[in-house]
This record gives C-alpha cells, sequence and structure tokens, in this order.
C-alpha cells in the first residue's frame, strides 16, 4: 500500500476543530481557538503500525503523522506537535480576511487565502527581518459578540453585535542570525520505503521574548518563514469596511 501524505514540509494548516472553517467569525471563548501551524516533518508509520483495536474493528490511529509547529504567545516560544492526517485541515479552507460571508475565492472579497498561497520562502541573508507564515492569518482572525440593551421605558430589547480581532498566536518579527544544512540520516526503512521527509536547510532565528526578559534564538525549516507581511492599504481599507458594516 502506497502511502500518500496530504500535506508537506512548509504547508499551512490548523486543528480540524478551527471555528473559521465552518463560519465568518469566531463565536465563543477566543482562547479555545487552536493555533494556526506550520508542518515542520511528515513521518510514515510501519506496517506493522497498529490502526485497528482488534477487540472491536474501530480506527485509533494512522501511518501518517505530522510534526507541526505554532507559536506560544504566552511563553514567547515555537512549539512542537505530533498530529494524525485526518484531524488536519489546510488553511485554503478558512473563511477569512473577507467584506461579506461568500467563500474566500470570491470576487467580492479581499483573498488573503491566495496571498498566503503566494508566499514563497525566505532567502537567507544575515541579519534580515523574517515572518513566520502564519502571521498574517493569526492576525486577521475575527470574533463576533453580541450585547443586549434594554430600554425599560420602552420595553424594547436591542441587540448590537461587535466585530474584533482575535490575537492570540501572533508572532514577532525575527532577526536571521545562522543558516545550516539540515539533511538527516534514516529517512528510510530497511526495505527502502520512506520513513520520514525533513526540511534539508534551516534558518536559525532570534527575537526578543519579552516574558522572560531575553533574547531566544532557534533554528527551524527554512520553509517556516518569508521574507515580509505585505500589509496592503486595499487590504487595510477592505478590513475598515467590514468593521463598518457589521457592527449594528
Amino acid at each position: 500500500m502506497i502511502l500518500d501524505n496530504k500535506f508537506t514540509i512548509g504547508d499551512v494548516v490548523t486543528f480540524k476543530t478551527h471555528p473559521l472553517l465552518y463560519n465568518l467569525h469566531i463565536k465563543g471563548d477566543g482562547k479555545l481557538v487552536p493555533p494556526f501551524m506550520i508542518v515542520k516533518d511528515v513521518h510514515f508509520e510501519p506496517n506493522k503500525k497498529k490502526t485497528v483495536d482488534t477487540s472491536n474493528g474501530k480506527i485509533i490511529a494512522e501511518r501518517i503523522k505530522y510534526t507541526c509547529l505554532f507559536f506560544d504567545d504566552n511563553r514567547l516560544e515555537f512549539k512542537e506537535v505530533l498530529i494524525y492526517q485526518s484531524m488536519l485541515e489546510s488553511y485554503s479552507n478558512l473563511y477569512i480576511a473577507r467584506i461579506d460571508g461568500a467563500k474566500e475565492n470570491s470576487t467580492h472579497s479581499t483573498s488573503l487565502i491566495e496571498e498566503v498561497s503566494r508566499y514563497e520562502d525566505a532567502i537567507y541573508k544575515y541579519g534580515e527581518i523574517v515572518c513566520f507564515k502564519t502571521k498574517k492569518l493569526e492576525l486577521f482572525k475575527k470574533r463576533s459578540s453580541k450585547k443586549i440593551e434594554l430600554d425599560s421605558s420602552k420595553k424594547e430589547r436591542n441587540t448590537k453585535e461587535t466585530i474584533q480581532y482575535v490575537l492570540n498566536y501572533t508572532t514577532p518579527d525575527f532577526i536571521l542570525c545562522g543558516y545550516k544544512d539540515d539533511r538527516q540520516d534514516d529517512l528510510f526503512y530497511p526495505d527502502g520505503k520512506i520513513k520520514k521527509i525533513s526540511s534539508v536547510i534551516s534558518y536559525k532565528v532570534k527575537w526578543f521574548n519579552s516574558l522572560q526578559m531575553k533574547f531566544s534564538e532557534e533554528y527551524l525549516p527554512k520553509e517556516c518563514f518569508i521574507n515580509e507581511v505585505n500589509f496592503t492599504s486595499d487590504v487595510k481599507e477592505a478590513v475598515k469596511t467590514e468593521e463598518k458594516e457589521l457592527v449594528i
């Protein structure tokens, strides 16, 4: 059986429970929303991997899983998590950064999805500023909340909806300060079948960690970064229009 990985190194993914996969705005507590992540490694489990519970015939695991990276904005550091393929969705299925309720590729909307799809890996130059690929997606998340106002004199109830940005998991900008060939051994099983896909080049990045009051640094795959996030004027204007129209 040939294993077919849905995602590859540098892809932007999120946990299937992310509310923006199903609605234009986040409902409820924004702290419960999972992060956008970058695929760091692809793992292929051997045939002997137990994926079905023999006592009841139910699937309990998969043979393809991913090491995913996200930025913990509480501790201001990167974290890794292993997640099976069927638990992840691509950023391309999101409802985000639009001025209407249509799908992202609508001609009447500002396509952040299309913009992210055109991202190219950052080119290494010592001392240059780079951004984590998920930065703009995290910055443009929006939450809808409703406020009920009671007018006792008129015995009326007015409901107002407010749209606010949810900024958890946003990242700082980073400075490039190191480069290494990250080619690894043990990428294949003895029978020649692929065991793991990993990046071959890593960049060292440095950032200010205000929680620990120090500068942190770490080597990460080059596919995690782009040279800049472009906040163009038309995107900003579209967001302003959205806020104006949706606060009722």
